[in-house]
């Protein structure tokens, strides 16, 4: 049957060239008798839609997920390895204050004489001066010393964000927060055909000290813990936007390392088609950050042809169903009733269909016209 009505379709130019307007409404005619009449066992009502074949609403991305994202956000003044720090150790035997300067090294501990090395990496800069205070006392160094910590020079990151963004580039980013939100908004935002799924692309393989907020974690409240994080080279992660902050999901999924690659495609939306009694059939662009119901699709098209088209066919291709699922809706009911204006999915077919009384109002409208009165529109 799909066979039939593809080649009808193909050739209705050549038919209403022999037998003009009346040849061409009695074929569409016959090809909606011919689709009712193989649908008629597998037809859902456009109200009584089944939820797995209904699209989900459409979300603007550019807003999306970054509040979420925001509140999780690293302080600004965590120690990170590369970090250049000045630090002040006073015992109250100094005359003056003498900072010594110290470079955090890639396992983030910082080398202070002469209480030795501490690790700091991943600590705030108060933490960092309790831990660094605290070593001199257990070492025997100083009894009651004051440590003062000053950054001079933070570590950056060089991260690149490309694709559906509305600044992409090359941006220098502190290490403390090199986040996707940083990231997205140094790139100021999504433009709103992106994909709300981004990619991070990893650099290659390295291991480095990455603070994270960890409520389980045996150190003081508000404090950060410091970690390793490994990866392979090429590696890359795919975050969906739209499920931040949702299933257990933390700040460490999303974290940057130099180099790495922030990539938002653009969304891949296939076009609907629009066919049977309109004024311009043809296919359609769906939009990328709205809805579209089917009033919507048929003004798309320039309205009906016919002031009697009611009962038009969706024919939707569901993923993972070998079949498509066909969905009968009429126009004057979605006019009345919302849940008859179903919401229109990528890829849908939306045909009008020619019924009885359809046909006679153009036959009757083709036989007026060749009698030169009046027409009946």
């Amino acid at each position: 049957a799909q066979r039939l009505m593809a080649a009808i379709r193909f050739q209705l130019p050549a038919l209403e060239g022999a037998f003009g307007h009346f040849g061409r409404s009695w074929v569409i005619f016959m090809l909606g008798l011919l689709c009712a009449g193989c649908a008629s066992r597998m037809v859902y009502k456009a109200r009584a839609l089944p939820v797995e074949f209904q699209p989900p609403p459409v979300t603007d991305v550019r807003d999306v997920a970054l509040p979420q994202l925001a509140s999780d956000q690293a302080p600004s003044d965590v120690i990170m390895p590369g970090d250049l720090l000045e630090v002040s150790v006073l015992t109250g035997l100094d005359t003056k204050d003498v900072g010594i300067s110290c470079r955090v090294d890639d396992q983030g501990n910082v080398q202070v004489p002469p209480i030795g090395k501490v690790a700091v990496g991943g600590l705030r800069l108060p933490d960092a001066e309790r831990a660094i205070a605290q070593a001199a006392i257990e070492r025997d160094v100083y009894r009651r010393p004051t440590v003062t910590i000053k950054r001079v020079q933070s570590r950056t990151y060089r991260i690149t964000v490309a694709g559906a963004v509305a600044k992409p580039g090359v941006y220098n980013i502190p290490a403390a927060q090199a986040d996707l939100l940083t990231a997205l908004v140094q790139a100021e935002g999504l433009k709103n055909d992106a994909d709300p799924v981004v990619e991070i692309r990893r650099s290659g393989f390295r291991e480095s000290v990455q603070p994270t907020l960890d409520s389980n974690a045996e150190n003081a409240p508000g404090q950060l813990t410091s970690l390793t994080e490994r990866s392979a080279p090429g590696e890359s992660i795919k975050v969906d936007l739209r499920s931040v902050g949702q299933n257990n999901q933390s700040l460490q999924e999303y974290r940057l390392q130099d180099g790495d690659v922030v990539f938002v495609p653009l969304r891949k939306l296939d076009p609907i088609y629009v066919d049977g009694l309109v004024n311009k059939p043809g296919m359609y662009a769906f939009p990328a950050a709205e809805d579209l119901r089917l009033l919507d699709v048929i003004a798309l098209a320039g309205g009906c042809s016919n002031p009697l088209a009611d009962k038009v066919w969706i024919v939707r291709q569901i993923r993972g169903r070998s079949e498509p699922v066909l969905i009968r809706a009429n126009l004057r009911t979605a006019a009345k009733n919302p849940a008859e204006n179903l919401r229109i999915a990528p890829g849908d077919v939306i045909t009008v269909e020619e019924t009885f009384g359809t046909f006679i109002y153009n036959l009757l409208k083709g036989f007026v016209h060749v009698g030169g009165t009046v027409p009946l529109n």
